[in-house]
């Protein structure tokens, strides 16, 4: 049966990997990726900066994860609760896998009181998940490319 469940020190490893994959993904030939040596830095920092990582699950098996937090833009505006990454494994995206990590930041900002702010890969459909299945609205879409001289 699948299911959520926080971020344990023995998941350490497997968070590294999938958000090496994450990374790797998102950009793939855009940017250069860093050696993974700094992926493990960084899920560190998350731990010490009391980021909120869920998994989701099914019996002993990672399927993705989620990485949020409640960020007020270093004091500039309004806390929101910002569903920053979620990532699942290709193998199991036709699943609810990720509905239910969004499901999780869409729950913890009602119960903080506070608006939501996520992304979501518009390739992998997660759009069109966030429009049916939760109260919100697009708000900027990103563009990436190759910078070649052209004006």
């Amino acid at each position: 049966m699948m299911k959520i469940r926080t971020f344990v020190l023995d998941d350490y490893e497997e968070v590294v990997k999938m958000y090496f994959d994450f990374t790797t993904e998102v950009f793939s030939n855009r940017r250069t990726i860093s050696p993974i040596y700094f992926f493990y830095k960084e899920i560190t920092r998350w731990i010490n900066s009391d980021k909120h990582i869920i998994l989701a699950c099914e019996d002993d098996k990672i399927l993705g994860f989620s990485m949020s937090y409640v960020d007020s833009f270093n004091g500039l505006t309004q806390s929101i609760y910002n569903c920053e990454i979620a990532y699942v494994k290709p193998t199991y995206r036709k699943t609810r896998a990720a509905y239910m990590l969004y499901k999780n930041g869409y729950n913890m900002s009602k119960e903080l009181g506070l608006n939501i702010h996520t992304n979501g890969r518009i390739s992998n459909g997660v759009s069109k998940m966030m429009k049916k299945h939760f109260d919100l609205e697009e708000q900027f879409i990103n563009f990436e490319g190759v910078n070649n001289g052209k004006k």
